[in-house]
């Protein structure tokens, strides 16, 4: 577990003004930025072979297709405007489970999206995925991340050591987990 970053009990904030919705083409801008942007991607635990449009597209249209899965748009309430992204992936049908995550704008961090977003996210998986439980993968030295999905309520299962290589550095990761089927969520 990362020092000074510990699970409590999980507490839902009120609506941040945001919300879930499909890709819209005029996503495609913000969506590129997030996708290029290789400190973001590096906490995201993933380093893209390419970057160019074309590339940016396929890995849009391969979230938005993923069996079983989810990939959704995180975008300000009242505007629509998008500010992040959310999705499911490698969901096990059989176990009701898949890893979740989400990642938001460097301009949008910091307003309480992050949090908002992660409770719309185990909605979404529990109600339109059916999915019993989530798993997420966080850098350990990403305290931030991993104080939001405590805060969600995401319980730390172990530490799996050296296990992401970016371009710098080998990094140790935090699998959490959270079951779907608990009040609130």
């Amino acid at each position: 577990m990362h020092p000074g970053v510990t699970p409590d009990a999980p507490a839902r904030v009120a609506d941040a003004g945001v919300i879930l919705r499909e890709v819209r083409e005029t996503d495609f801008d913000a969506l590129a930025a997030m996708r290029r942007d290789t400190e973001m991607q590096s906490l995201l635990l993933t380093i893209p072979e390419a970057t160019d449009d074309d590339a940016v597209r396929a890995w849009i249209e391969r979230r938005r297709t993923d069996a079983g899965g989810g990939f959704r748009v995180i975008a300000e309430a009242d505007t629509s405007a998008p500010v992040g992204y959310a999705q499911v992936s490698q969901v096990h049908r059989r176990n009701r489970c898949g890893y979740g995550g989400i990642a938001l704008s460097r301009a949008a961090r910091g307003r309480g999206f992050g949090r908002a977003a992660l409770w719309l996210l185990v909605d979404y998986a529990g109600r339109e995925l059916g999915l019993a439980k989530m798993l997420s993968e966080i850098r350990a030295d990403n305290a931030a991340a991993l104080k939001m999905n405590y805060a969600v309520g995401f319980k730390p299962v172990g530490l799996i050591e050296a296990h992401f290589r970016d371009t710098d550095a080998v990094h140790d990761v935090m699998l959490l987990q959270r079951h779907l089927t608990e009040t609130g969520s």
